[in-house]
């Protein structure tokens, strides 16, 4: 797992409060530097979980309605509701205790969140999981949350400082609901009138969606992102998907060098400039190439370029479309492959994609130098 993503972890340790007594190791003491903290870590994790760190699941609410609303057909055939068919909702509880996820979105009360992060605490590292939610205008999938106009409302004020003062609202609020990360805010340039997420968007001028997004990511994470008021904010969708060339979401975008540099990647630039710490790759192809497998935007853009050194994320089982829907993986384990060697941090959401990392970083060390795994006979007990 790479650096940026143990920060993350750190993150959570600190907002858990944990205390250093006796024998305790030096990771769980608050007072000692997040780097010396995060290095102590790292050294008691074993490969698989490392690669759990990078692992997302629905919250196990979510996948208890789905099996209980749904036949096993409508089940299999539905991404929505967050279905995995060879993983049961008690069985996803025994992972989270084992320390095998990483994360969790669509928790949607605080008992929940409470109970989740109990399970996780009982892991042999007690490592908090991280929790993601769509909060986009307002916390709005909580009931009695405070909501806000949609973004595109937001625009219409031409006013940054509301949008600020909104986002810290939600933030203070998410908060209070267990939840530490907010997939928010949608910087995409929506110059298509077809595409069905306009209102998603700040609109079509790429310096108000830039001021709008920055403002956003401000309000959210505040100076540091460190806190209990505060959240991960998340730049999205990195990047085209609000051109696409039928107006149909996810389908894919073509679109000249000049374009993308002038229109499109400005206001992801404006939100890394905020602050934000996390971005979400786009569901569509790129001029041919998935953004999800796009060494292009994820390292030479993001990381060698904008020096971005936080973490990203996929959308929702966006990886398996790789192979599924893109067709530029002949099997499932080449789309995770692809996806991880070009700068996948973290894989939004279900199981196998553990299990499938591990299995190819022992077969060989197929991931890259930067982002190889220590191997489990490397690590201490």
């Amino acid at each position: 797992m790479k650096i940026r993503c143990s920060t993350a972890i750190l993150l959570l340790l600190l907002l858990a409060g944990c205390a250093r007594e006796g024998d305790t190791p030096l990771y769980l003491d608050p007072q000692q530097p997040i780097e010396k903290r995060i290095e102590d870590l790292m050294k008691r994790m074993t490969l698989e979980e490392k690669v759990a760190q990078m692992s997302q699941y629905v919250g196990i609410e979510h996948m208890k309605a789905a099996e209980k609303e749904m036949t096993l057909e409508e089940m299999k055939q539905s991404h929505a509701r967050g279905f995995y068919p060879n993983l049961h909702s008690s069985q996803l509880i025994e992972l989270t205790k084992q320390g095998m996820v990483g994360s969790f979105l669509h928790v949607v009360t605080h008992e929940e969140a409470n109970l989740l992060q109990s399970y996780a605490l009982q892991s042999r590292l007690k490592i908090p999981v991280l929790i993601g939610i769509d909060a986009i205008h307002g916390n709005g999938l909580y009931r009695r949350a405070t909501l806000y106009p949609t973004p595109i409302g937001q625009a219409s004020t031409f006013e940054p400082q509301l949008v600020e003062q909104a986002s810290r609202e939600t933030a203070l609020e998410m908060r209070a609901t267990g939840t530490h990360w907010a997939f928010t805010p949608n910087v995409e340039v929506a110059r298509d009138a077809r595409w069905g997420r306009v209102g998603e968007t700040f609109g079509e001028d790429p310096l108000l969606v830039g001021r709008m997004g920055a403002a956003t990511v401000r309000g959210l994470q505040g100076d540091d992102f460190t806190g209990a008021d505060k959240v991960l904010a998340c730049a999205k969708h990195f990047i085209g998907g609000s051109q696409p060339i039928n107006g149909i979401n996810g389908a894919p975008c073509d679109i000249s060098d000049r374009t993308l540099h002038e229109v499109f990647l400005p206001p992801f630039r404006d939100c890394l400039d905020a602050g934000a710490f996390t971005f979400m790759m786009a569901h569509n192809e790129l001029n041919g190439v998935p953004c999800h497998t796009s060494n292009y935007l994820m390292k030479e853009i993001l990381r060698d370029n904008w020096k971005f050194d936080g973490f990203i994320v996929s959308d929702w089982m966006d990886i398996e479309q790789v192979h599924e829907r893109h067709r530029t993986a002949a099997t499932l384990d080449e789309a995770y492959l692809q996806s991880v060697r070009n700068g996948m941090d973290m894989h939004m959401h279900g199981p196998d994609f553990t299990e499938k990392i591990v299995q190819l970083t022992r077969q060989g060390g197929y991931l890259p130098e930067p982002y190889r795994l220590r191997r489990t006979s490397d690590t201490k007990s």
